[in-house]
């Protein structure tokens, strides 16, 4: 017979056996304020990427501690110990691409947007980045991204807020288009844009947003001039008061960039993802990107 103290231990290992769901590799399984599981699955090891997010990764497994009970018979139990998230491995760097449908992809022929040039550009600098958001366009293989055809700003706001529950470290942000071609409240839509920098800060403290200007507009070029000079205004501003924001000049599209008069064509895509990298290595100089 087991004794009342037996019985307890029993069914405490049991209880930490089985109480905790293994997290999939890739998700989140720690950081400042997460309450969620921090059990990776069988392969995999929490990795620490900030203070505020960790992240399952391929590695070796976690070793298991067995609890032995001994009475007229000997019951052992391994439970799983709970990863430790790693301050030595690096991982790679958390990258949220927000916007419309040109950070979605339309108009190029293999639906990766601007997202594969300004990755491919980041590998050869050593960079190694992960793209988070609930959308997946384009053949490149890590195609995750949070852009939405035919959104203006307050939408993409409203969008944007399950990713920004992963912490990102980096947001590339390009938005204003929609409002430009619908004509919506123009005066104010600077000030919409400048308004979901703060909510990607107050979500994520320590990312470094990269704003983009809208790129060229066949049916309305003198609305979206106005708009970029008043946006790139209002993130200088911002700039100026010690924020971790940089501005990226989308000049060097034309309309012969264009595939459809809305929509970067594919060489179009090219130089947009040439100016993202270009605004990264600003961010990246200035030690605001590890």
């Amino acid at each position: 017979m087991f004794t009342r103290a037996t019985v307890s231990l029993i069914v405490a290992a049991i209880w930490a056996q089985n109480s905790f769901a293994a997290v999939p590799l890739y998700g989140q399984c720690g950081g400042s304020g997460y309450s969620g599981d921090t059990q990776c699955v069988s392969g995999g090891a929490c990795v620490k990427l900030n203070d505020w997010y960790s992240q399952c990764q391929p590695g070796a497994s976690v070793p298991s501690t067995t609890v032995t009970t001994t009475t007229s018979s000997t019951i052992t139990t391994s439970v799983t110990n709970i990863p430790t998230p790693s301050s030595t491995q690096a991982g790679p760097i958390i990258v949220l691409p927000l916007g419309d449908s040109i950070t979605w992809g339309m108009g190029s022929n293999d639906g990766n947007s601007y997202r594969k040039e300004l990755k491919d550009e980041l590998t050869k600098d050593g960079v190694t980045i992960d793209y988070i958001g609930t959308q997946k366009n384009g053949n490149m293989p890590d195609n995750d991204n949070q852009g939405h055809s035919g959104a203006t700003i307050s939408q993409i706001s409203g969008y944007a807020e399950t990713a920004l529950k992963q912490k990102p470290e980096v947001v590339t942000l390009m938005a204003g288009t929609n409002d430009v071609a619908q004509n919506q409240d123009l005066n104010n839509a600077p000030t919409r844009l400048t308004t979901l920098v703060d909510k990607i800060f107050t979500a994520s403290p320590n990312a470094t947003v990269l704003v983009a200007s809208i790129p060229p507009l066949s049916i309305s070029q003198a609305n979206v001039n106005s708009y970029n000079t008043r946006l790139e205004a209002a993130i200088q501003a911002k700039i100026s008061a010690g924020q971790h924001v940089v501005w990226v000049s989308m000049s060097a599209l034309t309309n012969s960039d264009l595939s459809d008069g809305v929509h970067p064509s594919a060489a179009g895509y090219i130089k947009m993802g040439v100016a993202w990298h270009a605004g990264w290595v600003s961010a990246k100089a200035k030690g605001w990107i590890r």
